[in-house]
């Protein structure tokens, strides 16, 4: 495969055990792998392999680097699909935050009353262009739903962290009992209200305002925003200054995200991570999973 992108233009071809990723022999401080797809919203035959692929990615880095994987989605993204997120929302809990670019800078400027009375007098107006980069953290273990409703459309990424102590949830005393005396009560989604109730005492959250809200601090939603996640393209990872890429591996050892403008999904690692994906890729090909196109 060949790489769709400009940004790619120096990559080369990866190591075949490796295909159908690419990864960039020259990034600095970190392991960077990209992998192309046809268009966006991805094929459903893609889609599919790319699912499998970061679903056991995920559960892998799990079990060997004791990771977490975060799902965040693109509120841009969610137009697409409005109905159908409503209608998981009571089980997603979405909870907003923004994702910011490297360049940084303002939010977005509120339009003007006078563009206001343009736009009702039938002047165009593009109300996405007064909206920043918000997106929705959504609280969910199960990944190949998520993966399944929300994957493909160009706006989902995953950030893996180390687990934070404070939101390991305690035990509920006499849960057992409780689940004998009252067979017909689902006692499992107290567990999960509990789980998500702590997710507020994330230590994410405020470090990355720390990290990601520079020059930010005086506007009036900065209060307000929970958490600010870097929303990149691979380009960065060859223009931004070193000091700026290491900033978003103090959070975060390992990410990917969907990117329209790469043509692809692309993969950022901190932690050598060519091992576990060979590992990963090489059990879907002896069982003939095979990424279409390549």
């Amino acid at each position: 495969m060949e790489a769709q992108s400009g940004q790619f233009g120096r990559l080369q071809d990866a190591d075949p055990d490796l295909s159908p990723l690419l990864r960039a022999p020259d990034c600095e401080g970190c392991e960077l792998y990209w992998i192309g797809v046809a268009s966006f919203p991805i094929p459903s035959a893609q889609r599919s392999w790319l699912a499998i692929f970061l679903d056991r990615t995920t559960k892998a880095l799990a079990s060997e680097l004791e990771l977490r994987g975060e799902y965040f989605l693109q509120f841009k993204t969610v137009s697409q699909i409005e109905k159908r997120f409503r209608q998981l929302a009571a089980q997603l809990f979405p909870q907003a935050g923004l994702a910011r670019k490297p360049d940084g800078g303002p939010l977005p400027a509120r339009p003007s009353l006078a563009q206001l009375k343009a736009a009702a007098n039938g002047a165009p107006f593009d109300p996405m262009g007064h909206i920043a980069d918000y997106c929705y953290w959504l609280h969910s273990s199960d990944l190949p739903m998520l993966l399944g409703e929300f994957f493909g459309l160009g706006g989902s990424a995953m950030y893996y962290l180390k687990p934070d102590p404070a939101t390991k949830p305690p035990e509920i005393p006499y849960l057992k009992e409780l689940a004998e005396v009252c067979p017909q009560v689902s006692f499992d989604r107290l567990s999960e209200l509990l789980k998500l109730t702590l997710l507020q005492k994330d230590g994410f959250q405020a470090s990355s305002k720390k990290l990601f809200g520079a020059g930010l601090e005086t506007e009036p939603e900065f209060p307000g925003i929970p958490y600010i996640v870097p929303l990149l393209e691979t380009s960065d990872f060859f223009s931004q200054p070193a000091p700026e890429r290491e900033k978003w591996f103090k959070l975060f050892d390992i990410f990917w995200r969907e990117s329209p403008a790469d043509n692809g999904v692309f993969l950022a690692s901190k932690p050598p991570l060519e091992d576990l994906l060979f590992h990963t890729l090489a059990a879907m090909r002896e069982e003939e999973l095979l990424y279409p196109g390549a």
